[in-house]
């Protein structure tokens, strides 16, 4: 979504006419909220005289993509997320990093602190928004928002092909419930919508970890999420479930991320990703 110059403000706006602003939204299910952050900021910029462009990361994916040449004539950059955002594009530029809501409810205030936020180096962890708890509330939050929105899909696919397989391929069985006949067709529906809510699991707590410890705690993250929830490996009658992955999630997050900071000889680092961590 781009949004056009429009003809230059009066007083302090001939400033504001020369600058270029880019935008990233974002929100867990990347259905609604994302666009509506994205058309608020393209009209406040419209109606300052700004070129804005901003990218949309919703549930189809990454729309209206920012290229180089974006990033290079750019001012600054507007963050308006509840979700992992990959930032190392725009190192040397002013990043301001925001919840999504802020871009849907204050567009304006936005523009203008972007224009004296920190400049994003490499290596660095985008400061969090003041309010909301502190960074490390921030942090955490949006670990979470990010295996939820990677975890939907399989929630939404998997409960939809059980409620169709039961809904005309069951019968009702003497107790009142519906039994779908074994070796049907129906059947091998239904157990791919099981697949799917099993798989949900172990995606929520890998994508915590990710969105905490980068890459290599995507392996780990989802082998805990899954142990979690398969009880019979501890000989449990049923797993831990959701608030299992959470902590499996938190737990790998955090502790790939403890030995990434383990100062290690040269010929090793190579191989810690993939065998170490």
């Amino acid at each position: 979504m781009t949004s056009p110059a429009g003809p230059p403000p009066t007083g302090d706006g001939s400033e504001q006419q020369r600058l270029r602003l880019l935008a990233v939204t974002a929100c867990p299910t990347g259905i609604a909220h994302t666009y509506m952050a994205a058309e608020k900021l393209a009209q406040a910029a419209a109606s300052r005289g700004i070129d804005m462009k901003v990218e949309t990361q919703g549930s189809i994916g990454a729309e209206n993509v920012l290229d180089d040449n974006d990033v290079d004539g750019a001012d600054g950059v507007i963050i308006a997320a509840d979700k992992d955002v990959d930032l190392s594009r725009f190192v040397g530029k002013r990043v301001l990093t925001v919840g999504v809501a802020e871009g849907i409810h204050h567009p304006e205030q936005l523009i203008e602190r972007v224009r004296s936020a920190p400049v994003h180096t490499a290596g660095a962890t985008p400061a969090a928004p003041a309010s909301g708890g502190g960074k490390e509330r921030s942090v955490a939050y949006k670990a979470l928002m990010n295996g939820v929105s990677y975890m939907i899909p399989f929630v939404v696919v998997g409960g939809l092909l059980i409620a169709i397989s039961l809904s005309l391929g069951g019968h009702t069985d003497p107790s009142g419930g519906l039994v779908i006949p074994k070796g049907s067709f129906w059947m091998d529906i239904n157990n791919i919508g099981v697949i799917g809510f099993t798989l949900m699991v172990p995606i929520l707590s890998g994508y915590i970890a990710y969105a905490i410890g980068d890459r290599p705690a995507l392996v780990p993250g989802m082998i805990g999420g899954w142990i979690a929830n398969t009880g019979d490996l501890y000989d449990s009658k049923a797993g831990a479930g959701f608030i299992g992955a959470i902590v499996t999630g938190f737990l790998a997050g955090y502790l790939v991320l403890w030995i990434k900071k383990v100062k290690v000889p040269k010929f090793v680092r190579p191989i810690m990703p993939i065998i170490v961590i």
